[in-house]
């Protein structure tokens, strides 16, 4: 896990309606925690910052990441991939694609899925928009954090 899958998962926690996350992965443990009030609970970070410590048996210094910003600009949002696979922009071969260049969709619309280990997980929409791009072509492989989709 580099610093980008770290800033992605970030992105993702701040645009979902979870409260707190925990993530323990190659040695290295990732704690988030929402404010619900402002008003912030004890032992927890400020909204803005997330503490990154690597499991090891020496101490190391803690490394803060703080002002995290989101990788659109005002007129271009973009639906990145979530996990890696392999995306489709339809249900299947002969359905309708989930969206069209042109379409309004909104936050939580299903763009499209992805297959992982022989899993379908379907990819949702974290903002409201139009379709200006579909960026990734049906049945091809995608990278965590690839955009997918380019709305205005």
């Amino acid at each position: 896990m580099d610093i980008n899958d770290i800033y992605g998962i970030i992105d993702k926690f701040d645009a979902s309606r979870c409260g707190e996350l925990n993530l323990e992965m190659n040695g290295i443990r990732l704690g988030l925690k929402k404010s619900n009030s402002g008003v912030l609970h004890e032992n927890a970070a400020p909204e803005d910052e997330a503490i990154i410590k690597r499991d090891s048996k020496q101490e190391e210094p803690v490394e803060k990441v703080q002002n995290v910003q989101c990788q659109t600009s005002a007129d271009v949002k973009e639906v990145k991939a979530p996990l890696v696979g392999t995306f489709y922009t339809a249900a299947g071969p002969d359905e309708e694609p989930f969206v069209k260049i042109g379409q309004n969709i909104h936050a939580g619309d299903v763009i499209g899925i992805i297959e992982a280990m022989k899993l379908m997980n379907e990819v949702t929409a974290d903002c409201d928009g139009v379709v200006k791009e579909i960026a990734a072509e049906n049945g091809t492989m995608v990278e965590y954090g690839q955009p997918l989709v380019i709305l205005n």
